[in-house]
């Protein structure tokens, strides 16, 4: 028997959502429990569904992702999160990193990139996109605190 991942979807973007949804239902151990469109929908819908990750926007209207994520788990210390974003900028990275998710997947690669973090982060391990141009969070930790002009693999 296969144990299936419970997961909700964050996005306020409806047809990348859907799309998303569309290419996780296809693994045969991730379950899509709920949705939402802003970090208020994610409280609500995580406080219902009880999902065992959370794929979180960073860029949603209200309550945004970096937010929604610090009060999800202040409340669901459980539940792990995978930041989802079109941002490659590392101080948005470390933002989310910051305030407690284990993964970051770019949206550019969710296709390859969200189910391997879904899992990763599922067992306590972090997750980073390649596309970011880092190994881990320490690598992300020392680029942010680099000098000023100092090249970060966002900036080449």
């Amino acid at each position: 028997m296969v144990i299936r991942l419970r997961v909700l979807l964050a996005d306020d973007h409806t047809i990348f959502r859907k799309a998303l949804r569309m290419a996780l239902e296809m693994a045969p151990d991730i379950e899509i429990v709920a949705e939402a469109v802003d970090g208020n929908g994610v409280l609500k819908g995580v406080g219902e569904s009880r999902p065992d990750v959370v794929c979180m926007d960073l860029s949603m209207p209200g309550l945004d992702g970096v937010a929604a994520t610090r009060q999800l788990l202040a409340l669901y210390p459980e539940v792990r999160v995978v930041g989802l974003s079109g941002h490659v900028d590392l101080l948005r990275v470390a933002e989310m990193i910051g305030a407690g998710a284990l993964g970051y997947v770019v949206k550019t690669a969710a296709g390859t990139d969200l189910i391997p973090a879904i899992r990763a982060v599922s067992q306590d391990r972090t997750y980073i996109s390649q596309e970011l141009g880092i190994q881990s969070i320490g690598d992300l930790d020392r680029l942010v605190q680099a000098p000023v002009g100092q090249e970060t693999p966002s900036s080449r």
